[in-house]
C-alpha cells in the first residue's frame, strides 16, 4: 500500500517523464511554477477558467491546460478518487461546478500538493 506522497511523486513524476515541451508558459516561461500561486490567490475554478480561455486558434494558455491535465488525471487516480471521470482540465472544470464545496476543497488542497512534486520534477526546456 502506498502513501499520498508515494501517489503523489509517481504521478507528478509521470508528467515530468512526459512531453515537457508542452508545458511551458508565455515566452518559454516555466508555467508549471506560476500555477499554485494561481490556485492560492484566486481559487482553483478560477485558475481552470484562465489556463482555459480560447483564442481563435484554440486555446490562449495550452502550456496552463496540459499542467491542469495531468492534475484531473491525478485526481481521478483510484488512489486519490476525489473525482471522477476527468481526464483533461475541461472535464474537471465540469465536475467541479457540478460538485459540492467539500469536493472543491479537498481537489484544491490535493492539486496544490500535487504541484509541490510536479515543480520540482518539471524541468524547463
Amino acid at each position: 500500500m502506498k502513501n499520498l506522497a508515494q501517489v503523489r511523486a509517481a504521478s507528478a513524476l509521470e508528467l515530468a517523464n512526459g512531453n515537457t515541451n508542452r508545458i511551458v508558459g508565455a515566452n518559454g516561461g516555466e508555467a508549471i511554477k506560476k500555477v499554485p500561486p494561481m490556485i492560492a490567490g484566486n481559487g482553483l475554478l478560477a485558475a481552470l477558467a484562465f489556463c482555459l480561455e480560447e483564442k481563435r486558434e484554440g486555446l490562449q494558455r495550452p502550456g496552463f491546460a496540459a499542467i491542469f491535465d495531468a492534475i484531473a488525471k491525478h485526481l481521478q487516480s483510484e488512489d486519490i478518487a476525489i473525482t471522477t471521470n476527468t481526464n483533461t482540465a475541461t472535464e474537471l472544470l465540469h465536475h467541479l461546478v457540478a460538485s459540492d464545496s467539500k469536493t472543491l476543497k479537498l481537489a484544491t488542497a490535493e492539486s496544490l500538493e500535487w504541484l509541490s512534486y510536479a515543480r520540482r520534477f518539471v524541468r524547463p526546456q
